[in-house]
């Protein structure tokens, strides 16, 4: 019973510490955030979105970080005295006096309107015993016409730059802020007790609608009749690159785009509206969930097998992230609920790992199979599904590789084991036919449970390993990009391989045989010579329709419904085995490139071999080189493209 109450313990103690400490803030808010990415309450109130945007500042001619003309102001406002808007907000402070003629036309046009909200702003005390801030209001002239409806506009982004509470927290605090105050003229019921509101987002594009500054006057009579109009000043890009007047939100961290203090003012407006606003549970029953939670996984998970282990951390994450969703939707409660998942899950998977390893039985030594004629070192310097390869000395104490393929490996079926067996076999009798194959120079009988092949050797990735020989490593072309700038190789080194590697497989296919599993990994240098290793998939050609696994290395596998296994599919693998190594991107990305390829000096002779790649890697199959033949030929001409052009360096004429 120890060990579970220590788990308890340890797991329980670790949530609460991330629940009330800045080091599990990024837990807490992460919690928050992740709310808005599975849906949001609708919001229907008809509100407009009047923005200074870039083409509105170009169409009146006005400057960033300048006025804008306030004659553009009260034309704006005249048409919606014109239409009966109900409410008016600006989200511009009117702080400095400008053309008198210009000053008295606005605010005889804020006089017409129904309602009206000014913005105001915040200062700083100065003084050597007090501290705190006070507003900044409008010019009088202003603030008299609209009937001393002012808020302040002030947001206070956390330490992430993303905006997540309500201003001031709590609110509302000594003065009201340019929300508070339109939603009080709006109708409201507004409780004056402070509280602790978060933002209730209502999706990436909002609830309301967007109206350019320049198309606000062309709309049809009586449009503004029935809507609340916010007039503020979109950012110059939606970079959050730090401009005046742009802040983040939840949505940021996934579409990279940042929004305008007059969408954050909206958002907040609607939240006091429709009294949806966020808040978090008493900090009582937060701890208590969170120590509950924490009791039941540090213990619970004790003693139980691994994959129970996984599938209960799983369905449990699904369910709590379903429930916290739910909860916020159908409730104005937000949980940290990824301090469970995030936090104590992984310490209690962690904890219970620990305790099986060591509780558990040690793992036996490995043991060395029986390989008469040649002597293994332990231990193997390669592991696949069906076996490990070791490094071997044969009798005239030459090295060599050794495959053992063991019959469990199999889960003792013995068909697919009497498979590999017969395809090692029948690339035994070709392999030394080529020097784009790993040579097989033995192939065993089946013995008790396993049976072996011994292959040539490829080049090490460490000269010295013959001092040692557990740092030998085969040298593959995975290994080979490891190092490299981009993880990429040169083009023509790319098209050099690429022409070894058509021609052993042209070879293959030739002997009504197919690899299946053309990979980086599964291609390694002999005298720096590239071949194709790891035979154990290689199989009879067959027809599609008589291909009825699913074998081989995803990414390099064709899209479904093709089934991998044919010459076609060996095509493709090829094809994305020189997407990988040229470009120094994962297959799963193709066919993206990365910039840097194309802002380099050269990077025509990157596109000579892309469009071989492009071909290679068809999603059809009757869209790709109809043999590797084919392809070899499309590769030596890439070759000679390369030649003419690192003749002509500035011939950039199209292929």
């Amino acid at each position: 019973m120890l060990k579970p109450a220590l788990g308890a313990v340890l797991v329980a103690l670790g949530g609460l510490i991330l629940y009330k400490t800045p080091v599990g803030e990024p837990w807490v808010n992460a919690s928050y955030d992740q709310l808005f990415r599975f849906g949001t309450r609708p919001a229907t109130n008809r509100v407009v979105l009047v923005l200074a945007d870039n083409a509105a500042f170009d169409q009146f001619h006005q400057v960033r970080g300048q006025p804008w003309d306030r004659i553009l102001h009260a034309q704006l406002l005249n048409r919606l005295a014109d239409d009966h808007c109900p409410l008016v907000i600006f989200d511009s402070l009117f702080r400095q006096a400008a053309d008198p003629e210009k000053d008295r036309a606005l605010a005889d046009a804020m006089r017409r309107q129904r309602q009206l909200v000014l913005m105001a702003g915040q200062a700083q005390v100065t003084h050597s015993e007090l501290a705190g801030a006070e507003p900044t209001f409008p010019l009088p002239l202003f603030l008299d016409a609209a009937r001393t409806n002012w808020g302040v506009a002030w947001l206070d982004p956390d330490l992430d730059h993303i905006v997540r509470k309500h201003w001031p927290f709590p609110s509302p605090g000594s003065f009201p802020s340019l929300p508070w105050t339109a939603a009080r003229l709006a109708g409201a019921s507004l409780d004056p007790e402070p509280q602790e509101r978060w933002l209730r987002y209502y999706g990436e594009d909002g609830p309301w609608e967007k109206l350019s500054y320049r198309f606000a006057l062309t709309q049809p009579t009586n449009y503004f009749s029935d809507k609340i109009v916010f007039i503020g000043t979109q950012p110059q890009t939606s970079l959050p690159d730090g401009e005046p007047d742009e802040f983040s939100d939840p949505y940021t961290g996934w579409n990279g785009k940042a929004v305008g203090g007059v969408e954050l003012m909206a958002t907040s407006f609607l939240n006091l509206v429709n009294r949806d606003w966020l808040q978090r549970p008493s900090p009582w029953i937060e701890f208590v969930i969170l120590a509950f939670t924490g009791i039941v996984l540090g213990a619970g998970l004790y003693g139980l097998r691994s994959w129970m282990i996984a599938v209960l951390l799983v369905a449990a994450a699904v369910a709590i992230a379903v429930a916290a969703i739910l909860l916020s939707y159908f409730t104005d409660y937000r949980f940290p609920w990824l301090v469970i998942v995030g936090g104590q899950m992984p310490l209690a998977l962690v904890y219970a790992v620990a305790v099986k390893l060591r509780s558990g039985p040690r793992p036996e030594p490995i043991r060395l199979p029986k390989t008469p004629g040649y002597k293994l070192f332990n231990p193997p310097f390669g592991e696949g599904a069906y076996g490990k390869v070791w490094l071997a000395l044969d009798a005239k104490g030459e090295w060599r590789a050794l495959k053992t393929v063991y019959l469990s490996k199999f889960e003792d079926n013995p068909a697919p084991y009497e498979r590999e067996f017969a395809g090692v076999s029948r690339y035994h009798a070709i392999s030394d036919k080529h020097p784009g194959l790993l040579r097989v120079d033995f192939v065993s009988e089946k013995l008790d449970g396993y049976f072996y092949y011994v292959m040539e050797l490829g080049d090490p990735l460490d000269p010295t390993w013959g001092h040692d020989p557990a740092k030998y490593k085969p040298r593959d072309l995975s290994s080979e990009r490891a190092h490299l700038p981009g993880r990429r190789l040169p083009i023509r080194e790319c098209v050099r391989i690429g022409l070894a590697l058509t021609d052993a497989l042209e070879f293959l296919h030739q002997n009504a045989l197919t690899h299946r599993d053309i990979k980086p990994q599964n291609i390694i240098f002999v005298n720096d010579q590239p071949k194709m290793a790891d035979l154990g998939l290689i199989a009879e050609v067959r027809p599609p329709e008589d291909v009825k696994t699913f074998v081989g290395t995803p990414g390099f596998m064709p899209p479904p419904p093709e089934r991998p296994g044919t010459p076609e599919a060996d095509i493709y693998a090829l094809g994305m085995v020189l997407y990988v190594i040229s470009t120094g991107r994962s297959a799963t990305l193709f066919p993206e490139i990365a910039t840097t390829l194309v802002d380099t000096q050269r990077p025509q002779e990157f596109f000579i071999l892309n469009n071989v790649i492009l071909k290679a890697c068809q999603p059809e199959p009757e869209k790709r080189y109809a043999s590797a033949h084919e392809m070899r030929e499309a590769l030596l001409e890439a070759q000679k493209a390369l030649e003419a052009l690192a003749i002509n360096p500035g011939d950039r004429s199209p292929l």
